[in-house]
């Protein structure tokens, strides 16, 4: 029995959102990822959140879609993030394979969309956790510094900068895509349902989105406290020029009532 022939299939995040605004589609579908009217012999999907798939496609031809999309893109990235996986249709039933090979009944649309939709958001989730991990790297020495010195080592200015770093990259996967839902198109194809699970247990995209809240919740929690500490420094030193500018005030009054009389006469 000859094995069927592999399609490769490739998501590309390419920016944090993409205007779907005019964009040559195949039918006129409702979903997320829409389907991209292309030359025959390949398929491309892309997302509103900055992705985009590709199945069956050459290097030439995914190049050629990309140029396409980058004036649509919002904060595209200096370099893509991809996931690539391996289609085979004609299975008896829709699953993946123990090496990894996605195998699928037919190649129909809203069978390939699903495919899509699990490929867009494992790359996406690469990216938001290489975020997160830098900016849990950047507080490390902060968090290190006060747990056996007790003290912020750093100046303001440069604790400010790695906080508005960690920010940065908390705000950036904040209003993330939510890797754990169910893509929009299984409320018209409710047969599919059974794919996407296995696709999103494949991918660990549940478990991958937990882990990247617990990350947020610890940056939040880190770069709340060392911003208080922070405040804190800065009333201290506040409170220290008070009381250096009274001790003046109280020195030159001396100086002028008291001392200065007595030194006249």
């Amino acid at each position: 029995m000859t094995a069927a022939p592999r399609l490769p299939a490739r998501a590309l995040l390419l920016g944090e959102r993409l205007d779907h605004r005019g964009l040559p589609r195949e039918g006129a579908p409702t979903f997320d990822p829409v389907p991209l009217a292309t030359p025959e012999g390949f398929t491309a999907f892309a997302f509103r959140w900055g992705a985009v798939v590709f199945i069956g496609a050459k290097p030439a031809q995914e190049a050629a879609v990309v140029e396409m999309l980058k004036p649509r893109l919002t904060n595209a990235l200096p370099r893509p993030i991809e996931e690539v996986a391996q289609i085979a249709d004609e299975a008896e039933q829709d699953g993946v394979d123990p090496d990894g090979v996605i195998r699928l009944r037919d190649l129909s649309v809203p069978r390939l969309a699903v495919v899509a939709d699990a490929l867009a958001k494992s790359a996406a989730l690469a990216h938001q956790e290489v975020l997160l991990t830098e900016a849990l790297d950047r507080l490390e020495p902060i968090v290190t510094t006060l747990r056996t010195e007790g003290r912020l080592a750093a100046s303001s200015r440069a604790l400010h900068r790695q906080i508005g770093h960690a920010l940065a990259a908390r705000s950036r996967t904040t209003a993330r895509v939510e890797a754990e839902d169910k893509p929009e198109l299984l409320w018209d194809h409710p047969s599919l349902e059974r794919l996407h699970a296995r696709l999103a247990d494949e991918y660990e995209l549940k478990e991958r989105s937990d882990a990247l809240d617990r990350k947020l919740s610890l940056i939040g929690d880190t770069t709340e406290g060392v911003l208080s500490l922070i405040h804190g420094r800065r009333a201290l030193g506040l409170e220290v020029a008070v009381v250096v500018l009274v001790g003046i005030e109280v020195v030159f009054t001396l100086w002028q009532y008291v001392l200065a009389p007595l030194l006249g006469r």
